[in-house]
Order: C-alpha cells, then structure tokens, then sequence
C-alpha cells in the first residue's frame, strides 16, 4: 500500500525530487553512469526503455503537427498514429508492471531508505496509468471520429495533441525521477545485487 505523501510531491506539482532522495547522485552522477564499471546490460536496457518511451511520444507528437499542419492527410495519420500509439501503450504498461513486481521490491531492499522515493513513483504510475486511459479512450475516439468523415477532421487531432502533451509532461518529469533513484542503486550495489 502506497504511503500518504504530500500534494506538492504529486507528479503534476513537483519540479523534480526532494533533496534526501537523490543522495546518491552525489557518488553516481548523470554524466558518469555511461562509464561506470557497474553499468551493466540490465542499466543499459532499462535506460533503453525510456529512450524509446520519450521518441515514441515525439514520434506521435510529430504525426500529430504533421496531421494539423496539412502535411499528412487523416487517414495516413491514422493509420501511423494508431500503430505508434499502440505500441506504446502496451510497452509501457508492460514496463510499469515489471517495475512494481521486481524491479521497486529488489531495489528499496537495497536502499530501505529510498521506500518515501519508490512509493512516490508508485503513486507517479497509478497517475500515468489515469492519464493513459484518457490518452487511449481520446485516441480511439477521434481514430473513430475520423471515420465517419467528420465536416472537421482536425477538431479530433487537436484534441489528441492536446492530451499528448499532457501526457508527456507526465511522462517526461517521472522518467527523469525514476531514473535518479533507480540508476545510481543499479551502479552502487551492481546489477547481480538484484536479484532479478
């Protein structure tokens, strides 16, 4: 069960993670965990993740200008944007899941006094998934809306972009604060410390 935490932590609201959770950046920076001799496949793939998580929603934000500047006509945009979207969709809920049922439990038994950090990015998942919900009900209506000819074809996109920029915002502050908590743990205790 997710411990209460405060409004100001919320995905939404916060600017980045309180200070007393990113004591380990101080021995792993950003700039170092490419080149730490800990940095292993399981850091490099779990990195890699959230590379194609953020260039896939630059992908759909790109169809989506694309679509609303003229550029690409509806149906093309629906036929690539719904491809995309998908993909998405499933892999990060996938990811998600994996996270909470072995990644969060191996690592908080590592660093106990990040649990405040992991339920923070707990909570951070329960709002993506809200928002993914709203994303996907949103796309499949306009990819519907679209269908039906509408006398406004783009009113549907707009209203996608809008909702993926939201989303991505989301997205981009809980993949950056996820990633100060996770890697540094990952580069401290050494990949095999995992158990996974």
């Amino acid at each position: 069960m997710t411990a209460p935490l405060s409004p100001e932590l919320a995905l939404d609201q916060r600017p980045g993670l309180p200070e007393d959770l990113r004591f380990l950046l101080g021995d792993y920076p950003r700039l170092i965990w490419g080149d730490h001799p800990n940095f292993g496949p399981t850091t490099r793939f779990y990195l890699d993740r959230h590379a194609m998580f953020r260039e896939a929603m630059t992908v759909m934000t790109r169809l989506t200008d694309e679509a609303l500047d003229g550029a690409k006509t509806s149906s093309r945009w629906s036929k690539e944007f719904g491809r995309i979207a998908g993909f998405f969709l499933q892999q990060l809920h996938g990811h998600h899941q994996i996270e909470d049922v072995h990644y969060f439990p191996a690592l908080v038994k590592l660093q106990p006094g990040l649990q405040r950090g992991f339920d923070i990015l707990d909570r951070d998942h329960h709002t993506i998934h809200d928002a993914l919900d709203r994303f996907q009900a949103g796309a499949v209506g306009a990819l519907n809306a679209l269908q039906a000819a509408p006398s406004d074809p783009k009113r549907p996109v707009a209203d996608v972009l809008e909702e993926l920029r939201r989303m991505d915002r989301l997205l981009d502050r809980h993949l950056f604060d996820e990633e100060e908590i996770v890697i540094p743990i990952m580069l401290d205790a050494g990949e095999d410390s995992l158990g996974l």
